[in-house]
């Protein structure tokens, strides 16, 4: 008769360490999914960030080699450009992109470097990025350097610059 009872109680402990567990492995995978859903999205903001920093680096590989082609193939459109002076430069299409890379050259200019490009805003189409470029001459010397801010957008899977804007330099040498 005691077994009997005994039995009967295992069963009804058994049901109940079944239930806890059910309810303690839901419980954990509650507090874990959001977790884990955020360490998924940082993982994908990190390949947007890593495209889109791949084509900014190749829009100053493009500006560097003087080929207006290879500027255009790393833009998106509309294209704009905010100057330092307020200026705002809208470029519709791809035959509205010609840099005068001989009147730069004549200005002293012979090559530009990416000092910094610092993502503070990514999303599946967009990367904001900070920058700071600086322009050398022929005999190797900085002679300006400038921040901005340079928006890489995605359209059809193609990352480009669509938007860049640079305020005054903050270093000059004549």
């Amino acid at each position: 008769m005691h077994t009997e009872i005994f039995a009967r109680i295992d069963e009804k402990g058994a049901g109940l360490v079944r239930v806890f567990g059910v309810v303690l492995v839901t419980l954990v995978i509650v507090a874990l999914a959001p977790g884990l859903v955020l360490a998924q999205e940082q993982a994908d903001d990190r390949q947007y960030e890593t495209e889109a920093r791949a084509a900014l680096e190749e829009y100053f590989l493009a500006w560097n080699a003087a080929d207006n082609d290879a500027v255009v193939a790393i833009s998106n459109f509309p294209r704009l450009t905010l100057g330092q002076n307020g200026l705002v430069v809208v470029r519709a299409s791809a035959e509205e992109i010609f840099v005068d890379f001989e009147v730069l050259r004549q200005s002293g200019w012979d090559h530009s470097t990416l000092d910094l490009a610092e993502a503070m805003h990514v999303s599946q189409e967009k990367v904001h990025f900070r920058v700071v470029y600086t322009r050398y001459a022929v005999d190797g010397r900085p002679y300006i350097t400038t921040p901005g801010l340079y928006v890489m957008t995605r359209q059809d899977g193609h990352w480009g610059l669509q938007l860049q804007s640079v305020l005054p330099p903050t270093f000059t040498r004549p």
